[in-house]
This record gives structure tokens, sequence and C-alpha cells, in this order.
């Protein structure tokens, strides 16, 4: 059976476009690490996969009418023991097909079920952009409120949960909930992506793709861990405002 909902990859990568203007939100490699562990926490849902002491094993079933979710469980399936959920996220977001990388592939999807729509222009005269604004069908407005409602304590729907988690462990808790008043929520999303194991196997592998912290200069001692600031805490929120990165 065709899933007919909007999956968790379409919701994160639709909450990673700017709804007027179409830009995506943060950097490329960030999002596709997202939008792999989305499709892990998709094919959970689904109950077709587990995800357990940092394993994640198919467990067999029917198809499930998904072009996208059905192939991501072949290449998991000849796996008896599944595999380390780290280097399935990071093989999964390097993923290149005819279709083009991940994010381009959920992207012509959204496109084609009226969530996102193609705008074309022009930089200097020269340079052809594309942008994807929301389209005649907007779904980015209830993720966003649904994603708001977990922030807030208002709502307990583990579909709902894992997006929050992904959003936070992405970096998008600021352009989700933007404005100062959302302070304490935003931590809220950070704190999600600590906590739910396939968020924070995401938000791992962000903060190992930005390298190690830049060395102190002129002989300065660095800074002792767990004091002063920490220039990831705008992104996960450590002792900061949670997950107000732009997505890196």
């Amino acid at each position: 059976m065709f899933v007919q909902h909007f999956t968790l990859p379409e919701e994160l990568l639709l909450l990673a476009h700017d709804p007027e203007e179409g830009r995506v939100l943060g950097r490329p490699h960030v999002l596709r690490l997202g939008l792999a562990g989305a499709l892990a926490a998709e094919l959970m849902l689904a109950g077709r996969v587990t995800v357990h002491e940092g394993r994640i094993t198919a467990v067999g079933g029917p198809p499930l009418g998904d072009l996208a979710l059905d192939a991501a469980l072949t290449r998991l399936a000849g796996r008896r023991k599944g595999q380390k959920l780290p280097r399935w996220v990071r093989d999964t977001a390097g993923l290149k097909t005819t279709a083009g990388r991940a994010d381009e592939v959920w992207r012509n999807r959204l496109v084609t079920r009226g969530a996102l729509r193609e705008a074309r222009t022009r930089s200097l005269v020269v340079i052809a952009q594309r942008r994807h604004p929301v389209g005649p069908d907007d779904r980015t407005t209830p993720a966003r409120e649904r994603v708001a409602a977990v922030a807030h304590g208002a709502s307990t729907d583990e579909r709902a949960r894992l997006l929050a988690a992904l959003v936070g462990a992405t970096g998008l808790a600021r352009q989700v909930l933007p404005g100062d008043e959302e302070f304490r929520p935003r931590n809220e999303l950070a704190d999600a992506a600590r906590h739910d194991p396939i968020a924070r196997c995401v938000r791992d592998l962000v903060l190992e793709s930005q390298g190690p912290a830049p060395r102190p200069r002129n002989g300065a001692e660095p800074i002792a861990e767990g004091t002063g600031w920490n220039p990831l805490d705008w992104i996960f929120g450590g002792n900061g405002d949670g997950g107000d990165g732009g997505g890196d």
C-alpha cells in the first residue's frame, strides 16, 4: 500500500526550506544526514526496522509500496544482523542515484505532490537559480505546528516527536520556532535530539562533520570542557539558545 501521508523525510525537507523565498536553510550535507535519519525513523514507524543498541535491522514484511522506502529496505534486508546506525545514516546520506542525491529526490517528490513549487530566478542576470517556496498544497504550516506543539509540551504524538527531534538534530529550530519568546521551546527540541537514538546519531554525525575545534592562538590555554562558550551550542543549545543554527 502506498504511503499516503507525507513521510518524515518529506516533512523535514519542507521545514528546511524558507516557505516564502524557497531557499534551503542550512548546508546540504547536514540536510542529507537529517533526511537519512528521518528515513530510518519512517521505516521504524512502519514496523519494518528496529533500532536497538546502535544498530538498525530490517524485520521483514511485505513491501510498503513506496519506492523510496522499499529501496532503503532492500539495501538493508541482506544484512542479517543489520548495520551500525551511524554507518547506515552516513551511507544513506551520501547515496547518489540517477535521480540525484537524497535531497533532490525528496524535493522532486514534494514538487510532484504539490507541497513545493519550483521557481526559477536569475542572479546577476546570468546565473540561473532554482528556489522552492510552498506549493498549492501547503504542508509546511501543519508540519511547523506539529513541531511547535511538541516543543511546547502540547503533543505526545510519536511521529511529531520524531520530527521535532530531527529538527533539533539538524539545527533548524530557530527557523521553525523564530523569535526570542521561543527560547525555551527551542531548547526542548535540542533536548529531544539528545534523547532520541536516531536523532542523536544524526546530531553526532553533524558535529563530527564540523571537524575538531580550532587550536587556540598565541599560546592561549584552551577553554576547559563544560565551561565558557561552546561554538556548537548555537546549533544544539547546550548552554545557549537551543538549536538556533541555520543547519550548520
